[in-house]
């Protein structure tokens, strides 16, 4: 339908219900939601595209991050899928590793999503295809196609019972920032959330921002307080069952 804002209300409207009654219908308690990187994939280069910015030790980083959200999914969705099943932007990279062990599992696999299937030649207010073959992953049973890229965040956060970060770009930044301001000012119920992966890899320059914000006194530290970390996938398994009552 277009960028964001030229998309017509009804189509906003529709995003809403549509998603909100398929929740309700098919997985009433909602999902344990993965949020993570497009472009950290199973085997990664130690450079970029172009040969440049080599880094052997994120290249292995992000091997066992994906790894890691792969085994996370597979194995909660053996021992609690049926009650929370995974769910993920449906998208390539990290996401396709939370559905890819989730429907190894044998379980539900979900994915909220829009389109990112650019146009040759298209016009700067409908850059997007609209392919609904190339919106999904193809580990995703369940899978939803949103017109508003906002509704579908506003709806991931919103039907998630637990929520786990792994490492990601600018889009992962926003999805983050949006739980924990949502979660912080008590707009959203409280709901557990993790960040997931290699606490000094990963997440150094995050905690360094949140410091920096509670040091200059526009953020409580108690504020932040909800915020946990889980360093494995069997670690974050272990807490996060303890959380949901599970174990």
């Amino acid at each position: 339908m277009g960028v964001e804002n030229v998309i017509p209300l009804k189509e906003l409207a529709q995003d809403v219900y549509c998603s909100d009654s398929f929740k309700a219908r098919n997985f009433p308690l909602g999902f344990v939601t993965i949020y993570g990187s497009s472009r950290i994939r199973e085997k990664n280069a130690p450079c970029d595209a172009r040969g440049e910015n080599c880094n052997e030790s994120v290249r292995a980083a992000n091997d066992v991050i994906y790894r890691d959200t792969r085994n996370f999914a597979y194995t909660w969705t053996q021992r609690h899928g049926k009650k929370y099943p995974i769910m993920t932007g449906a998208g390539p990279g990290l996401m396709e590793a939370g559905n890819k062990g989730a429907v190894e599992a044998g379980g539900a696999s979900v994915g909220y999503t829009t389109y990112y299937d650019r146009k040759s030649g298209s016009d700067p207010v409908k850059p997007y295809g609209g392919d609904p073959k190339l919106a999904l992953n193809a580990y995703v049973t369940h899978g939803l196609i949103f017109s508003s890229v906002a509704v579908r965040e506003y709806a991931m956060i919103k039907h998630s019972a637990a929520m786990v970060i792994a490492p990601g770009g600018t889009g992962t930044e926003w999805e983050l920032f949006q739980i924990i301001e949502t979660i912080k000012s008590r707009q959203l119920t409280k709901v557990p959330v993790y960040l997931l992966g290699n606490r000094q890899t990963h997440w150094r320059s995050l905690e360094a921002r949140l410091k920096d914000m509670v040091e200059r006194k526009t953020v409580n530290a108690e504020e932040l307080s909800f915020l946990k970390y889980a360093e494995t996938s069997e670690d974050l398994i272990r807490q996060l069952g303890v959380d949901l009552g599970l174990n």
